[in-house]
């Protein structure tokens, strides 16, 4: 009821347009620990700035930012945040709650990471007339075709757009060094099936010379770093919008198993990766036995597959795709009939 409280005095501060533009505002969780997610927020913000279109991230506490990686932002909050006719605000999508409070006029978009978490904390009512029947809708943007495809199925009027999250390729590349015989995973992702696969593992002496790099709380250089050391990455998850973790393993050269979530089956490729069926603990057995018993019949297997990942992502998921595709897509967005706005 305070987040509803904080949007309805939003309403409150409704001005005309600017002589100076619409700037658009990306609502953004107040979640200071690593999440892939508002990393994104933060770096389409400062996509548009640079490109001339007025951006900010806005949390909903005073003085709030992110401190888990490096960045100079620009960043709001809610209690200072003055709507104009013409702005852009941005949500969310498991906060689309809070657009019923929004006056009518203001102009809205989704971003939608993940479509599997659209319902979620939502109203299906608020939900329906959020995507599908509100004239302030400019449209909804996403970050992969399943969840494209979903959103479209789910809101056949609805206005689905869908970007190309960009993988750094200054940071998430395979590297020089020498890769010894380790295998990444993230602990918090798939937690339970994580614990069985791994045990199995263990039990039957699979992976007795391999080291087992848990990857948890890292600062995101850091998880780059170790990823460029490692071989294999296991991917535990049951959902996923896109599946950056998986990516970025995939672009620092290793071998993925696993997971694809949905909305990574779309760079899961058997030529360079193993997908596994949700929950199919024994499968997922299965197929880290036999990607390190091809490891052992021709060592450097695993190193020549994870550089045609590499090769994959990098030419599919580009920082300049996504940069071109933010900037257009919020263009096309502010220059709608109504927004106010003249790109």
């Amino acid at each position: 009821m305070g987040e509803l409280r904080r949007m309805r005095s939003i309403a409150i501060h409704v001005r005309s347009a600017q002589a100076t533009g619409p700037t658009v505002y990306f609502a953004t969780p107040d979640h200071d620990v690593p999440a892939g997610g508002i990393r994104v927020i933060y770096r389409h913000v400062d996509i548009l700035n640079s490109a001339g279109i007025n951006a900010s991230v806005t949390h909903r506490k005073r003085g709030f930012k992110c401190t888990w990686f490096k960045h100079d932002t620009r960043i709001t909050d809610f209690a200072n945040l003055t709507l104009r006719r013409g702005d852009l605000l941005v949500m969310p999508e498991v906060d689309v709650q809070l657009l019923s409070a929004l006056p009518r006029g203001i102009r809205y978009a989704i971003f939608n990471q993940n479509s599997h978490l659209t319902w979620k904390g939502s109203d299906d009512k608020v939900v329906w007339s959020v995507y599908q029947e509100s004239p302030d809708l400019a449209g909804v943007v996403t970050v992969s075709s399943h969840s494209m495809e979903m959103l479209q199925h789910a809101f056949p009027a609805c206005r689905v757009r869908r970007l190309h999250l960009g993988i750094d390729k200054a940071l998430f590349h395979p590297g020089d060094g020498p890769r010894a015989r380790r295998i990444a995973y993230m602990p918090r992702r798939g937690r339970d099936d994580c614990l069985q696969v791994l045990k199995m593992l263990c039990g039957r002496a699979a992976i007795e010379d391999w080291e087992l790099v848990p990857l948890d709380g890292l600062p995101h250089e850091k998880v780059a770093e170790c990823l460029r050391t490692t071989q294999i990455f296991l991917a535990f998850t049951a959902q996923e919008g896109f599946g950056l973790p998986a990516a970025e393993a995939m672009a620092c050269g290793n071998y993925v198993i696993g997971n694809h979530g949905f909305g990574g089956r779309e760079f899961f490729l058997p030529r360079f990766s193993t997908s596994v069926q949700v929950g199919d603990i024994l499968g997922f057995v299965h197929a880290v036995e036999a990607v390190l018993a091809s490891e052992r019949r021709k060592p450097g297997w695993c190193a020549e597959k994870g550089r045609q990942a590499a090769r994959f992502i990098h030419s599919r998921y580009s920082v300049a795709r996504e940069r071109a595709e933010v900037e257009r897509i919020y263009s096309d967005f502010l220059a709608m009939p109504g927004s106010g706005g003249n790109r």
